[in-house]
């Protein structure tokens, strides 16, 4: 999809320039010879070609498809009461996709919900990176590299603070697994016939500090 970034509480952090519409619409991520994919917001309402279900205060339900603010069923019949139910809820989102040429900028995006500030689309003649406004080469869409990067650096920087305590985590699993792998290689040196005096001296340790160290493990 994008750029990966660190998990963080088990929220995956991991970025991609966002394609933007007039519309305030976002594109997801997704892109193919259909155009790019829409991303929809959890408390977006049904859309046309929505799976829905309809409760009502009865108990009783009713699915089907939503088109323009009425409840189709799997015969294609208009449900008679769309409206008085207690609760709509989506089943399965219809897929909204949209042409390239519909994007209107960028922006730094984040799967935890982050956005950066917005970069706008420009004809080429028309580009000026350190002001914001990019422009691609061609009828699609994607950045060129050195645009994309310089989308990617304000996701950098949202990322940095977990990316530092990841590096920190990693830093302290190598340590652990190099202690681990030390008391090893000691236990195995005086197996074979090592005295304290060379395991100080292997390890840049004074005697006592190396006796207090490993002779309880041992």
């Amino acid at each position: 999809m994008g750029w990966m970034g660190p998990v963080v509480d088990d929220q995956e952090h991991e970025g991609w320039a966002v394609p933007l519409f007039a519309d305030g619409a976002q594109g997801a991520g997704t892109t193919s010879a259909r155009g790019i994919l829409i991303a929809r917001r959890p408390d977006d309402g049904p859309c046309n070609g929505d799976r829905v279900r309809l409760t009502y205060r009865d108990g009783s339900t009713a699915e089907g498809l939503w088109q323009d603010g009425t409840l189709l069923r799997g015969d294609r019949i208009v449900h008679p009461h769309t409206s008085g139910q207690v609760r709509h809820e989506v089943i399965e989102q219809a897929e909204e996709w949209r042409p390239d040429a519909a994007v209107v900028g960028w922006i730094a995006g984040c799967t935890c919900g982050w956005r950066g500030t917005p970069w706008t689309r420009v004809p080429p003649e028309l580009a000026d990176p350190a002001a914001r406004p990019l422009a691609v080469t061609g009828p699609w869409a994607d950045l060129e590299v050195a645009e994309e990067n310089r989308v990617r650096q304000e996701w950098r920087r949202h990322i940095a603070g977990w990316q530092a305590l990841e590096d920190v985590e990693a830093a302290a699993a190598r340590q652990a697994a190099a202690a681990r792998a030390l008391d090893q290689a000691v236990r195995t040196a005086l197996t074979a016939g090592a005295s304290w005096a060379d395991i100080s001296r292997a390890t840049g340790r004074t005697g006592r500090s190396a006796t207090e160290r490993w002779s309880a493990r041992d």
